[in-house]
């Protein structure tokens, strides 16, 4: 996704969010998120609302959000998306992966897309 000119995916606002502890996630500086953000209102964020999480970081496939379902396991989710355990935990560190309903992992996209159901 491109949002003012940056290549970009968006984020959904988590419960215990930070805009800092988002940018320590995605390995992506601060005053990057914030300059692709100019309206957040740092101080009021809200679950749900969505960002753009800037991708600076090189790498030859792209990533992508995956928001977690009702009833989803590591296995299911590997299944789902045809992904190996350490595509996953190249992308996250262990302890982001919750499999907690509506909780979001950064998963490969090898040019294919995502299967929804």
């Amino acid at each position: 996704m491109n949002q003012d000119g940056y290549n970009c995916y968006m984020y959904m606002i988590e419960q215990g969010d930070t805009l800092y502890n988002i940018s320590r996630r995605y390995n992506t500086p601060l005053a990057l998120i914030l300059k692709a953000n100019p309206y957040v209102d740092i101080y009021r964020l809200q679950v749900g609302d969505e960002i753009c999480i800037p991708n600076v970081n090189p790498s030859p496939i792209e990533v992508m959000p995956y928001q977690v379902e009702e009833g989803d396991s590591l296995g299911s989710v590997l299944n789902k998306l045809d992904i190996e355990l350490q595509d996953l935990l190249n992308l996250n560190r262990p302890e982001d992966i919750m499999l907690l309903p509506g909780s979001t992992l950064c998963v490969p996209n090898f040019g294919e897309e995502v299967p929804y159901e």
